[in-house]
C-alpha cells in the first residue's frame, strides 16, 4: 500500500489533495498562464477542478502516489500541486508541478520537489525519477538544473497539448544513485522538514 506522508517545512505544508481544495485549486487552474506550460487545458469550471481531484484522489484506490497539496501556512491556502506520475512500483515515475504564478521564484517548488525526491527514493524506493518539462519553459529548466537532474536529451515533437500543438520536450533523470551521491546534502535539507505518517 502507498504510503502517503505529509509534510511542513518553515513556509509550507505538502498533504495529500483533497476536495476540499477545490476553490483554492481553480484559482489557479483556469489560469492561462499555469495549465498550458504543463500540457493541459486551463480548467473553465469549478466542476472540472472538482472531477480532476477526484481523479487524484482515485490514484490512491490503485496503488499509486496521489497528488499533493502545497498549502502555505500563513494563509492556509493552496497554491499549488507537486506529484510523481507515470509510477511503476520500486522502479520509476515523473516528478510534475504547477503552482499560481503570484508565487513564483520564491524558491517554493524548489523546497516541494527536494521533498518529493525524498519521497521518491526513501518511501517509494524508486529507482529513477524522471523531470520533462517543453523547451521553452525556462523556470521549469532552472528548477531541473538547481535540483541536479541529468539532462538526458530532446524528444522532438514529443508531447501533443490539448490544443493539438506539438511541442518538443526535454528529459531529465535523478537515479537513486544519484540520491545516494547526494545523500548528505538531502540529510541536511531533511532537518528542516518534519514528516507525519
Amino acid at each position: 500500500m502507498i504510503i502517503t506522508p505529509t509534510f511542513k517545512t518553515k513556509r509550507f505544508i505538502l498533504r495529500p489533495l483533497t476536495m476540499k481544495d477545490a476553490k483554492d485549486v481553480h484559482a489557479f487552474a483556469s489560469l492561462d498562464e499555469v495549465g498550458p506550460r504543463a500540457g493541459w487545458k486551463p480548467h473553465e469550471s469549478l466542476r472540472e477542478t472538482k472531477t480532476y481531484i477526484g481523479q487524484c484522489i482515485l490514484r490512491l484506490k490503485y496503488n499509486k502516489p496521489g497528488v499533493f497539496a502545497l498549502e502555505l501556512r500563513d494563509t492556509g491556502k493552496v497554491v499549488g500541486t507537486i506529484e510523481i506520475h507515470a509510477y511503476i512500483e520500486a522502479y520509476k515515475g515523473e516528478l510534475g508541478m504547477v503552482l499560481a504564478p503570484k508565487y513564483w521564484g520564491q524558491g517554493l517548488m524548489e523546497e516541494a520537489s527536494k521533498i518529493l525526491m525524498i519521497y521518491a527514493f526513501e518511501i517509494l524506493d524508486l529507482k529513477r525519477l524522471s523531470y520533462r518539462h517543453f523547451t521553452n519553459n525556462f523556470a521549469s529548466k532552472r528548477l531541473r538544473e538547481k535540483l541536479g537532474f541529468t539532462y538526458e536529451g530532446i524528444k522532438r515533437k514529443g508531447y501533443k497539448r490539448f490544443d493539438g500543438r506539438f511541442l518538443d520536450e526535454t528529459v531529465a533523470s535523478f537515479t537513486d544513485e544519484d540520491y545516494d551521491a547526494h545523500k548528505a546534502s538531502f540529510e541536511a535539507f531533511k532537518e528542516s522538514v518534519e514528516v507525519s505518517l
